[in-house]
C-alpha cells in the first residue's frame, strides 16, 4: 500500500515510521519538497521512505493521512486539492487546538461544537472519503496499543463504509483489534471534543501512556 502522511511533527513521524516498518511505501508531505524534517525522516527510513509537497504525495498515494496541526487543516486541504484525493480514503488524526492563549490549549471555535476539523476537511475535499480516527490518544499509543495494559478503545467515524474498512485494516496492522465505529463523520465533534479533557488527564496522570475504555453492560 502507498501512504502519504501529511505533517512533519511527532504524530506524522510516528505514523510514517510505523507504516514503513510494516512494509508500506510512504511519502511524508510538507509545504516544500525540501522540508528539512521530511528529508531527514526519508533519509533515515530506507528505500520505501520519501518526501515531497502536499499535493504531490497525496496524488501518488493510495491512502492519505492528515497529521498536520488541526488548526491548519483547511489550508493544507486547499494545498492538496480535491483532484489529488478524489475517490481515496483520507484519514484524519488531527485535533483543532488553539495554542495562542498558552497551555492548556482550547478548541478553535470555528472547528468545534457544531462542526469539526474532520467535517471541514471533508467539505474542502468533497470527493475524498474522510475517516476520523486515532485523535483521542498519544501518538505512540496510536501505533502501539500494548503500551497501555489491558483492553482499551480506538474510535472511528466517517460517511463511507468501504473507507472505514480500509481504516480498520490499517488499525489492525497497528495492533487494534476491535475499533468502535461511531457512525457518520459528525461524530468527530465528540472525539475532538475529548482533547481538552485528555490534556487535563495527562496533567493529572503525569504521563501520556493512558487511554479510554468504554465499559459495556
Amino acid at each position: 500500500m502507498k501512504y502519504a502522511v501529511l505533517g512533519t511533527g511527532m504524530v506524522g513521524h510516528t505514523l510514517a515510521t510505523k507504516l514503513v516498518s510494516l512494509g508500506h511505501e510512504v511519502r511524508m508531505g510538507a509545504r516544500s519538497a525540501d522540508n528539512e524534517k521530511a528529508v531527514a525522516w526519508a533519509d533515515a527510513n530506507g528505500a520505501k521512505a520519501r518526501q515531497g509537497r502536499f499535493a504531490e504525495v497525496a496524488a501518488w498515494a493510495d491512502r492519505v493521512i492528515f497529521a498536520v496541526n488541526g488548526g491548519n487543516i483547511v489550508a493544507v486541504a486547499e494545498a492538496v486539492g480535491n483532484d489529488a484525493v478524489a475517490g481515496k480514503t483520507v484519514i484524519d488524526v488531527t485535533n483543532p487546538l488553539d495554542m495562542s492563549g498558552g497551555l492548556p490549549p482550547t478548541l478553535i471555535p470555528e472547528l468545534s461544537n457544531t462542526t469539526s476539523a474532520g467535517e471541514a476537511l471533508q467539505a474542502q475535499l468533497p470527493d475524498a472519503k474522510v475517516v476520523k480516527t486515532l485523535n483521542t490518544m498519544n501518538h505512540l499509543i496510536m501505533v502501539d496499543p500494548a503500551r497501555v495494559p489491558g483492553e482499551h478503545d480506538v474510535f472511528l467515524c466517517g460517511e463511507d463504509d468501504a473507507a472505514k474498512q480500509d481504516v480498520v485494516a490499517m488499525l489492525a496492522e497497528f495492533g487494534w483489534t476491535d475499533p468502535v465505529d461511531l457512525g457518520p463523520l459528525a461524530a468527530a465533534r465528540g472525539t475532538e471534543g475529548l482533547m481538552p479533557f485528555w490534556l487535563r488527564m495527562w496533567g493529572a496522570v503525569g504521563n501520556a501512556d493512558f487511554n479510554y475504555r468504554i465499559v459495556r453492560a
